[in-house]
């Protein structure tokens, strides 16, 4: 019974760090695609960067940060608004232990955007495509 026992608590360890795996890169392939410019074949426009910079990632409710940009600051297309960085919040997620995960873009205008453009909507209505490529890359990744 040991062995046993011992090859369901493997088995179950890599099916937690494939799940795992699987749930943050479909996650991220989401929001690369939701922030992919209109220029790079996306569906977010790009003015300042303001509203590509506002995301934002919470493990505790609907984030929040700057909601508009007065100085007209132009903004990196890789530039993040103040606040935890996006990559850090998903190392964080544990979704094998069912904690929420909560994304969201603080710009004042983000959801007349999304209303607009829908740019967040484009890229999860793929999401099963996002969750298997995602789900390939962990079996190859954790063996």
């Amino acid at each position: 019974m040991g062995k046993f026992a011992n090859d369901v608590k493997k088995f179950e360890t890599k099916f937690e760090k494939r799940f795992r795996a699987t749930a943050r890169g479909a996650v991220q392939t989401v929001v690369m695609t939701a922030e992919r410019t209109r220029g790079q074949g996306g569906r977010m426009r790009i003015k300042t960067g303001f509203l590509r910079a506002s995301i934002q990632g919470s493990l505790s409710g609907m984030p929040s940060g700057p909601a508009d940009n007065p100085s007209g600051t132009t903004y990196d297309l890789n530039a993040q608004a103040a606040g935890a960085p996006l990559a850090a919040i998903l190392l964080q997620w544990d979704p094998a232990k069912g904690m929420p995960l909560f994304i969201g873009w603080t710009a004042n205008y983000a959801r007349h955007r999304e209303y607009h453009d829908g740019f967040l909507r484009g890229a999860v209505e793929r999401w099963d495509q996002h969750v298997k490529v995602a789900a390939k890359i962990a079996e190859k990744g954790i063996v």
